[in-house]
């Protein structure tokens, strides 16, 4: 698998054992995703999982008015289709490629055969279980106690985390889908951010200028969940 990135940039294959690892490497393949491509549709059942290097994944759900609200966003911390190497078949979301960037792929049935056999790494598998259910309950108290202000800085670290960048592309469009708000109520908020020296932005990139500055406007939860995928996980390297 020759590419510019490693195996060791994702938690979850950082967090294996050699052994482990070295058995699913043959099947594991580089592929780049591109922003808004449609991952899952809501019901479906997964063909392959991604273990995101340099992307992120929105994890949404459509109400039957048609508005939608984000679930959660899953990068370089986990995998994508974990429910269904666990053996949940689906899930109620749709998943959407919120920022371009690699990913390393794998069957869906190759990967939960390998989980079924080998306690190992079912194990670490569902320590990210355990770890995303503290990313969206916490999801739930930001929603009802922290301001716009400190979701967006939140979720710009987030996604930097996840880019392995401090520059990235991402609309505002994208943001106000998943934080669940209106676009110009993200505009107004970018603004302010801009005009402190906290980021930049243009035509739909955005560069973290300040990460402490943000890190400081921005509320508890991104820290406790940051320290919960350490403690189960690991360090990422």
């Amino acid at each position: 698998m020759p590419h510019r990135h490693t195996l060791h940039q994702n938690r979850i294959l950082a967090a294996l054992t050699p052994q482990d690892l070295q058995e699913i490497i043959p099947h594991l393949e580089v592929i780049h995703l591109k922003a808004g491509e449609v991952l899952a549709e809501s019901g479906k059942s997964l063909t392959h999982v991604c273990f995101p290097i340099d992307s992120a994944i929105s994890l949404y759900y459509r109400l039957e008015s048609g508005s939608s609200a984000g679930v959660v966003i899953i990068g370089n911390e986990g995998m994508f289709g974990v429910a269904q190497v666990l053996g949940g078949n689906t899930i109620p979301y749709w998943a959407v490629v919120e920022t371009a960037g690699h990913v390393f792929q794998i069957e869906a049935k190759v990967l939960a055969k390998f989980s079924s056999s080998k306690e190992g790494l079912r194990n670490i598998f569902l320590l990210y279980a355990q770890a995303s259910m503290t990313q969206i309950s916490q999801t739930v108290v930001c929603e009802k106690h922290h301001s716009l202000t400190q979701k967006l800085c939140q979720h710009l670290l987030l996604i930097s985390d996840k880019a392995l960048a401090d520059d990235f592309v991402l609309t505002h469009e994208a943001i106000a889908n998943m934080l669940g708000v209106r676009r110009e109520s993200v505009s107004e908020v970018a603004s302010e951010l801009r005009n402190q020296g906290l980021i930049a932005y243009n035509r739909g990139r955005i560069r973290v200028l300040d990460r402490a500055g943000l890190e400081k406007i921005c509320c508890e939860c991104y820290g406790v969940v940051k320290a919960e995928f350490t403690r189960l996980l690991g360090s990422p390297h």
